[in-house]
């Protein structure tokens, strides 16, 4: 059976995001492609990524007619992901540059561009593989979700715990998400130490990975042992039980907790009753079954359907402009001049 669509990394430099990027193809059952032009091959590693590199060459790429492009790019005229439906056919989903984006012959192909609609300061951008999976996710397994419009959406948004993550980079991107979208403050609970007390290399490469020097987020230590002070707890993941995510209310304000657990971290014994008086579970629901699990990816999905629940403000509607009576002589002073000259309404007609 045909997969719906494949994805393609289009001159990604970082070896380790075009594994995660694999990762993210393999989520929603698509073939993975790689147009390379920036030294990624000589850099990969098939024992590392599972595989070997399967290269797309611009040819194949730009042949619109038999396959369609959607462009994931912060891009003038992009269109939100949430709510876009992807173009017939089978279309490549492509990527860009970790740094520069989707290169500008790709672009000018695409039958569609879209956006990942992003509010934060300082931060507007995900990790490539990170986006990847939001993008396929909205046109793949969620297409026609729209943005939510409402008043003050800010007001409803839920805190956020990151539970155990297990991996320093995975942690990295994930706060990084959460500052994209607009989170100021995050808590950690940090048991397996990949953010605080690590060693110096591991702690530049975490700190690389949320962007930390553009990053306004607060991370706040705090332990899951005992209960939190939140009278509502939304545990959200890929192997939970519990209804579809999209059909979880995940706001609520600062009284709902969303918790994001490291799920091969974690493990299945951890107690969830513990986290609070109330607590319900959403599930990620993929199409592809036994997938590799990677928390940046998992958590990005989580993140984007409660900004897309979120929505934006409602336009308002523009109040009567304030209507004041001229004030001419406030600002211009009447003086005689001895150069003026009178000129009469028949003279300035014949001009």
């Amino acid at each position: 059976m045909d997969s719906p669509a494949r994805l393609v990394g289009d001159g990604l430099e970082n070896p380790a995001n075009a594994y995660a990027l694999r990762d993210a193809a393999a989520m929603f059952g698509v073939p993975c492609l790689f147009r390379d032009g920036r030294g990624l091959a000589g850099r990969w590693s098939a024992e590392r990524a599972g595989g070997p590199l399967h290269i797309i060459d611009s040819a194949e790429l730009l042949a619109a007619a038999s396959t369609p492009i959607v462009a994931v790019e912060n891009a003038p005229g992009a269109t939100s992901v949430f709510g876009t439906a992807p173009p017939a056919g089978r279309p490549s989903v492509v990527v860009g540059n970790e740094r520069l984006g989707v290169r500008p012959d790709v672009l000018r192909a695409a039958t569609r561009c879209v956006q990942i609609p992003m509010t934060g300061r300082g931060v507007n951008t995900l990790n490539v593989a990170s986006a990847a999976a939001v993008a396929l996710h909205y046109l793949l397994a969620a297409a026609g979700r729209r943005t939510v419009r409402g008043t003050r959406p800010g007001s409803r948004r839920p805190a956020v715990l990151l539970l155990g993550p297990g991996d320093h980079v995975e942690a990295g991107s994930t706060l990084r998400s959460a500052a994209a979208f607009g989170w100021q403050t995050v808590g950690l609970d940090d048991r397996a130490k990949v953010w605080w007390g690590t060693p110096r290399p591991v702690r530049t490469e975490a700190r690389a990975a949320a962007r930390s020097s553009r990053n306004p987020l607060k991370v706040v230590p705090v332990s899951a042992q005992p209960p939190l002070p939140a009278r509502r707890v939304v545990v959200a993941g890929l192997h939970l039980g519990g209804p579809a995510l999209h059909r979880v209310d995940l706001t609520g304000g600062p009284e709902t907790l969303l918790v994001i657990p490291d799920e091969e971290a974690t493990g299945p014994a951890e107690q969830w009753r513990r986290l609070g008086p109330t607590v319900e579970f959403a599930r990620l629901e993929l199409p592809a079954v036994n997938v590799p699990y990677r928390y940046r990816l998992v958590a990005a999905i989580v993140l984007a359907e409660v900004a897309r629940q979120l929505g934006t403000r409602a336009p308002g509607r523009a109040g009567p402009a304030p209507r004041h009576r001229p004030r001419y002589d406030s600002a211009l002073a009447l003086v005689d001049s001895p150069d003026a000259e009178l000129v009469s309404p028949a003279e300035l007609e014949s001009y």
